[in-house]
């Protein structure tokens, strides 16, 4: 396989034992699952690490940056869930007011700015009508003002100058800014603020995996290779004897690649060995797993994982 597309793995996902029976009768209690992760999949190296390690609400980071919303720029710099504080300022409740239901609308209506969406979609994402979200987008715009000013700023200077720049001053022309056909100027609108936020969201990021192999290149202690970069998150693989100098020059350069008015933390897993990294996919039943399924895993396992290295480019010809 060329190039696979390693994007659209799954995390984890669940199938119902039910589906994986052999026979037309399930023998099984119908709330049985089978737990997957398909990346475990996915192995380093003998002697080798995966790291992974990306970046925490990045795109609501650089929004705030932007807009310079006293508010937003209070929780980013704060230790608390971003999207609970975000909640409990818009519904004027505490934080520890903020229930799943209230976060999550919260979440939306962020990456709805940011993706341009108008009330009817987020109506649909929220599934309420048109009306109750415009309403809704109007007392979050209302809560956070500076976000509508920021966005209406970026559509009238790409109007002026038919382009928008990002964080690195990249440029994207739009010459539908000013169509008079209406959907092709909306779609244009929407797509200026998009690539403001998104486009210096890919800057961060290209620009931590450069610092990074310089760092590399100027430590010869440290032995990684980029694998794979997964819109805001970087995995790389590193030899043990080198995980622990590597996972410091890792985050300490992905948090300060380039500085804004607000922190760009960095979370990251926790490095898997070799031995660690294939496991087999694990019954996850309750209250217990049957018999029958556990001896078809055991007594059929599966075959070798295929190394990360088997799907990763070196960074330089000269890096193996």
């Amino acid at each position: 396989m060329n190039e696979p597309n390693l994007q659209s793995v799954p995390r984890t996902f669940s199938i119902p034992v039910g589906f994986l029976s052999i026979s037309d009768t399930c023998e099984y209690p119908s709330d049985d699952v089978v737990e997957y992760n398909c990346r475990k999949v996915f192995k380093a190296s003998p002697g080798h690490l995966l790291v992974s390690a990306d970046y925490c609400q990045i795109e609501m980071r650089i929004l705030t940056h932007f807009c310079e919303d006293d508010t937003l720029t209070k929780i980013m710099k704060s230790n608390m869930d971003v999207f609970s504080s975000i909640a409990a300022s818009w519904g004027r409740v505490s934080v520890e007011e903020v229930d799943d239901e209230l976060r999550q609308r919260a979440k939306q209506l962020c990456y709805g700015i940011i993706y341009g969406m108008g009330s009817k979609t987020l109506g649909q994402q929220l599934d309420v009508c048109e009306m109750e979200a415009a309403v809704i987008m109007d007392t979050f715009h209302s809560t956070y003002p500076a976000i509508k000013i920021f966005t209406q700023r970026v559509i009238d200077d790409c109007k002026k100058k038919g382009y928008v720049e990002t964080l690195t001053k990249r440029r994207r022309y739009l010459p539908d800014i000013n169509s008079k056909v209406v959907p092709r100027r909306c779609a244009a609108e929407r797509q200026a603020v998009n690539t403001t936020i998104q486009g210096s969201a890919a800057d961060i990021v290209k620009n931590a995996m450069c610092d990074i192999a310089k760092q590399l290149e100027d430590n010869t202690q440290c032995t990684a290779h980029l694998v794979l970069q997964m819109h805001d998150e970087l995995i790389y693989e590193v030899s043990e004897a080198s995980a622990d100098i590597f996972i410091e020059i890792l985050k300490k350069t992905m948090e300060n690649t380039m500085l804004l008015n607000v922190p760009l933390p960095v979370e990251r897993e926790a490095p898997l060995s070799t031995r660690d990294q294939y496991l087999p996919p694990r019954v996850l039943l309750f209250p217990l797993a049957p018999a029958a399924l556990l001896r078809r895993e055991r007594n059929n396992p599966p075959s070798l994982a295929p190394s990360a290295a088997t799907f990763a480019r070196p960074l330089s010809s000269s890096r193996t």
